[in-house]
């Protein structure tokens, strides 16, 4: 189990609204929108990952991390997509240690897609990751989730049966999940952006009081 904070209230900036920080034992994550300052840190997170990693996440080991795919993850188009960054303080600095990319298809459908430090793989970051992603797929209009869990097997298609009933499948020789999401709860005048707004409740987050 884990327990999180909202650590900011609502009617902010959305960057400002995803902040959160969850206690994953003795790990303590953070979660956030990705910014242009984060290059570094992204790019020392994806040369971390192994190999096997890169290409469970990116269909290829990835040797060498591009400019182009660092830019990925720092200049999203939100009204196209929005990347989700779990930190942890590791080793006396703040380290990235995961990322959650979602990305707004088409009307009512989403998809996502998550890789974490092969060294805290199972620790509960991926379940973080894909709440929050769900949770801003979801302010956005949508009410299904499709991600590529081929190379995730039965722990990615887990992860996304825990953000609701899913269905998988074979498309262009891939396995696919499709996962509906909860309905919004009725408008009690609490913000539902981030892991901590009334949508996600339902994933069984707590916000602060």
């Amino acid at each position: 189990m884990h327990s999180s904070v909202a650590t900011s209230p609502p009617h902010e900036h959305p960057a400002t609204l995803l902040a959160s920080v969850s206690d994953l034992g003795d790990l303590r994550v953070g979660l956030r929108l990705a910014r242009p300052s984060d290059a570094p840190r992204v790019r020392a997170f994806l040369e971390r990952l192994s190999p096997e990693t890169r290409r469970r996440r990116f269909g290829t080991p990835q040797p060498q991390i591009s400019a182009s795919l660092v830019r990925h993850f720092i200049f999203p188009d939100p009204r196209q997509r929005m990347i989700v960054v779990a930190t942890a303080p590791l080793e006396g600095t703040e380290r990235i240690v995961g990322l959650a990319d979602a990305a707004f298809l088409r009307s009512g459908l989403a998809e996502i897609a998550f890789v974490v430090a092969d060294e805290l793989q199972g620790r509960g970051i991926g379940h973080l990751l894909a709440q929050a992603a769900a949770a801003l797929a979801a302010r956005h209009g949508a009410r299904r989730l499709k991600a590529d869990i081929s190379g995730g097997g039965v722990p990615a298609l887990g992860v996304m049966r825990g953000l609701g009933p899913t269905v998988s499948t074979w498309e262009d020789g891939s396995s696919v999940a499709y996962t509906t999401l909860p309905a919004p709860a009725e408008d009690d005048g609490r913000d539902a952006v981030g892991p901590f707004g009334s949508f996600a409740e339902r994933f069984g987050g707590r916000r602060a009081g």
